[in-house]
């Protein structure tokens, strides 16, 4: 991954954290001058159970073709961009309260996202396919502490991506090359926010920025032949997701804020 994508990632979380505790700690004292006492929740129990949903914006990944041009093989760089697409998942973790240390295991389902890419010469045209990912990761995270409700946090994450090719199509070429997936090492880097709804409930907003390794497709083609293969590297992704952890044990009642 180049230094330019990591320094936006960085950048990303820097932000999300910055803004999400003053704005949680603004919703806790304008609350406190009310007459009216608001009610702050007591802490969900440890370990939960969450589900989420969201939208994973692509970033373009660095595609090779191998060719063969005046009898070597020469491998040339094809100008590729990857769709967007939406996501699904699922997760059971725990923690240590409010403010410290929380981990969690992840399963994350993405949508087909069509790719398409201009293929240098001497071939030139351009091919087709589309690329299916789901990932499992590890997260660890560490939440920054309560202001009311609301509890920010930042995290990061190491696990695996499971990328599907779909067979691939040239248009200066009749045959089709077939597809192929493959696991991959992926990590992510992340922050949000969690707003407590209940004594078991927490709405859960979050950024993720996520590196999902490499795909390629096969190298057989439709009439049987053997081809290189066409490889994707860098499958990358800014994600942003909503979701609900559900403690699997309560806390007290919940607290009036004078």
């Amino acid at each position: 991954m180049s230094m330019n994508r990591l320094g936006l990632a960085s950048a990303a979380l820097a932000v999300v954290a910055c803004l999400a505790a003053p704005a949680a700690a603004g919703d806790f004292y304008r609350g406190s001058v009310k007459d009216a006492p608001a009610l702050m929740h007591a802490a969900a129990g440890p370990c939960y159970l969450r589900g989420d949903v969201g939208y994973s914006w692509s970033g373009d990944p660095e595609s090779k073709f191998t060719q063969t041009s005046g009898g070597l093989f020469v491998t040339d760089a094809v100008s590729a961009s990857l769709d967007n697409t939406w996501l699904v998942g699922v997760g059971v973790g725990c923690g240590s309260g409010p403010r410290g240390l929380r981990g969690e295991i992840m399963l994350d389902f993405r949508g087909d996202r069509d790719l398409g890419g201009t293929v240098a010469a001497p071939q030139g045209g351009t091919l087709a396919t589309s690329v299916k990912t789901t990932t499992v990761m590890f997260n660890a995270y560490y939440d920054l502490g309560r202001w009311g409700n609301a509890t920010p946090y930042v995290g990061a994450g190491v696990g695996f991506a499971h990328n599907t090719v779909d067979d691939v199509s040239f248009s200066a070429l009749f045959n089709r090359i077939e597809g192929d997936e493959k696991w991959a090492l992926a990590w992510s880097l992340m922050a949000g926010v969690g707003y407590q709804l209940s004594e078991r409930a927490v709405l859960d907003f979050g950024y993720r920025y996520i590196d999902m390794g490499k795909a390629t497709s096969g190298t057989r083609d439709s009439a049987g032949f053997t081809n290189p293969a066409v490889r994707f590297d860098d499958l990358v992704a800014h994600e942003f997701k909503i979701g609900l952890r559900f403690a699997l044990g309560g806390g007290a009642a919940p607290m009036a804020m004078k």
